[in-house]
């Protein structure tokens, strides 16, 4: 068994997991979130990496996480706002500011990752995950930059463009 815990003597306030636990996303009372790569062979003495961390913005209640299914995005709640996460690069991408008049009680990404549903005030809200499109997008142009086939480069293109489709429908 694998430990993780945060550098330091900060504990971790919640933790995510993507869709084949190949990930798992990390806060902790530091004020940091961290993103870990857990698929690796424990046999042969491997352990889980951080791939990348990134500061939020604390408040006196403790944050929650969801991390999409393909570990891209990650969301955290700062009382009744959520601020989304590009994984990749461990930038803010963007806020939603007062989404209730209390604080959030639980956040997650649905199957295909395209909605987060947030619950609090005894409501649940459905927000696009608009940063989402984004980090697919850039997901893509990095793997045209390697070699690929025609018929992937053709994928990818179109992966793109549907992607720069919606966020433009989004303002971004």
């Amino acid at each position: 068994m694998a430990k993780i815990s945060p550098c330091g003597r900060s504990g971790i306030l919640d933790v995510a997991f993507d869709v084949d636990t190949s990930h798992i996303a990390t806060i902790s009372k530091d004020g940091t979130w961290k993103l870990y790569h857990t698929s690796v062979k424990y046999t042969l003495g491997e352990s889980p990496h951080v791939l990348e961390t990134g500061r939020y913005t604390q408040s006196s209640n403790p944050p929650r996480i969801a991390l999409s299914p393909n570990a891209e995005v990650l969301a955290v709640t700062c009382d009744s706002s959520v601020e989304f996460y590009d994984t990749y690069t461990g930038k803010l991408f963007d806020t939603v500011d007062n989404i209730y008049s209390g604080i959030i009680n639980h956040l997650c990404f649905d199957a295909s990752g395209k909605y987060l549903y947030v619950c609090g005030d005894r409501v649940v809200r459905i927000f696009h995950n608009v940063c989402g499109y984004f980090t697919s997008a850039e997901s893509c142009r990095r793997l045209l930059a390697t070699k690929q086939t025609s018929a992937t480069v053709e994928r990818l293109t179109k992966t793109i463009q549907d992607c720069n489709d919606t966020l433009a429908k989004f303002g971004k």
